[in-house]
């Protein structure tokens, strides 16, 4: 088997499984078995260790060491923790450089928010895509700073595949809810408004935790 065919097996191993766990197929807790999810694919080990690798970076899966292979359980007050420390990463970065970056960059930023504005339009909502935009146009504020450690610390949290784990079944409604604070970060950033920029990013993480909090239980089960 080539390489360009092992890689083509693994993304769409890969796929199937984050589906899977996002949907809630799989729930946290449950144990995988690489032999039977390769029997139940029609494939080999060797694309299904790949795409449990991939998602064990993301954080969606845990190798516990002389256990097995689990869908990870999240814990709610790590969770809070994380998206605080998301919080003061994007709240630092936008000290850094709101004074600084070029007009055209913002104007790029912007064309984000617009693909995501699109996405709202297609039915069924194509969650995924638009979740995928999101962290895009959140990462890019980091990558902004050129701050290559932070960038590392910042995409280590996995903020994004938790929440998509979180609001799932109600993604449309949870996102039209917070989308226009998109636009309001990017209208900040263009008029250099670091005050209305930190206010607007504190709401938008704030709103991310009362959702996780209402929803928790119901959705780590």
């Amino acid at each position: 088997m080539s390489k360009i065919e092992t890689s083509l097996l693994t993304q769409q191993v890969y796929d199937i499984l984050r589906e899977k766990i996002i949907g809630r197929k799989y729930t946290p807790g449950n144990k995988l078995d690489i032999h039977k999810l390769a029997d139940e694919f029609g494939v080999s080990r060797s694309p299904v260790k790949d795409a449990i690798n991939q998602l064990v970076h993301e954080g969606l899966i845990e190798i516990i060491p002389r256990k097995g292979t689990y869908v990870t359980q999240l814990n709610f007050t790590e969770f809070i923790e994380v998206l605080d420390a998301r919080l003061m990463i994007e709240m630092w970065a936008a000290q850094q450089v709101i004074q600084s970056i070029s007009d055209d960059k913002i104007e790029e930023w912007g064309q984000i928010v617009h693909e995501m504005d699109s996405m709202l339009e297609v039915t069924p909502f194509p969650f995924e895509l638009y979740s995928k935009l999101d962290m895009t146009f959140h990462k890019t504020l980091i990558d902004w700073t050129t701050n290559s450690k932070i960038k590392g610390i910042y995409s280590s949290l996995n903020t994004h595949v938790s929440l998509s784990r979180i609001v799932h079944s109600t993604s449309l409604g949870s996102t039209i809810k917070r989308h226009k604070d998109h636009w309001l970060l990017f209208a900040a950033m263009k008029e250099r408004d670091l005050p209305t920029f930190l206010g607007t990013l504190t709401l938008h993480i704030e709103s991310l935790k009362k959702e996780a909090e209402l929803r928790w239980d119901e959705v780590m089960k």
